[in-house]
């Protein structure tokens, strides 16, 4: 088994669901608009405020234009490219990207445009591939495909719908990365999955910690601090 518990990242979509998650012990924020869709691309201001949080492993935004399939034509791409090189001005430590091609597998050369769009201009930067890699036929194989890239990280449930039934494929893709890229479990995760995901390898896990507030999704502090004690007890 690993020796460091894993990084703690929790997706938050406003100011306060950010101050609320550093606050309760998140390691990383994975910025965002709209988690009812599925997660959209920031705002401007709510990037601002989130970077004032200085979580210790940094502020990562989502970059998806639009609701739906990751299969971006080319003025979509287009579009992505410029919102990644705002979002690089802006001061963001990551992006968490993504894109698919019509059959179903990752859209290298478009990952690549994405990635070289932000590193323009933070060399720096950050690169987590997103839950595309979820809707491939092989992750495990897709993972292989990712090191031909400076990719930092992937976000995944093992090609399942919860990270609790994709554990034998998320184990095989951290073998598959042999180091080179992390392994993050999240997408439908549970505490009880935790210490199940740990013995597989992976170096962060991934939670929207929410709870139903004002007809949108915010952060629960009392989650993020149950998650934060439990990976803490993985070193006991």
């Amino acid at each position: 088994m690993p020796g460091n518990a894993p990084a703690l990242e929790i997706v938050a979509t406003s100011p306060s669901c950010a101050a609320r998650a550093v606050g309760a012990g998140a390691d990383r924020i994975e910025v965002c608009q709209a988690l009812e869709l599925g997660g959209l691309t920031p705002s401007p201001e709510l990037l601002v405020k989130a970077l004032e949080q200085s979580p210790p492993l940094g502020v990562h935004a989502l970059l998806r234009e639009r609701p739906g399939d990751f299969t971006y034509t080319a003025e979509e791409l287009d579009l992505l490219v410029r919102q990644a090189q705002r979002l690089a001005f802006e001061g963001v430590q990551g992006l968490v990207i993504g894109a698919s091609t019509a059959e179903g597998s990752l859209n290298i050369p478009g990952i690549r445009v994405l990635i070289e769009a932000g590193r323009q201009i933070n060399s720096q930067m950050e690169i987590t591939v997103h839950r595309a890699i979820d809707a491939t036929p092989d992750p495990a194989h897709s993972v292989l495909e990712l090191l031909q890239l400076p990719v930092t990280r992937v976000l995944t449930s093992g090609g399942r719908s919860t990270v609790g039934e994709g554990l034998p494929m998320i184990k095989r893709m951290v073998q598959r990365a042999e180091g080179r890229i992390e392994i993050m479990s999240g997408g439908g995760m549970k505490p009880r999955d935790v210490r199940a995901a740990y013995a597989t390898g992976i170096a962060a896990v991934h939670f929207s910690a929410k709870t139903p507030y004002a007809q949108s999704l915010a952060v629960d502090e009392q989650q993020v601090r149950e998650l934060r004690n439990l990976l803490d007890d993985l070193h006991y």
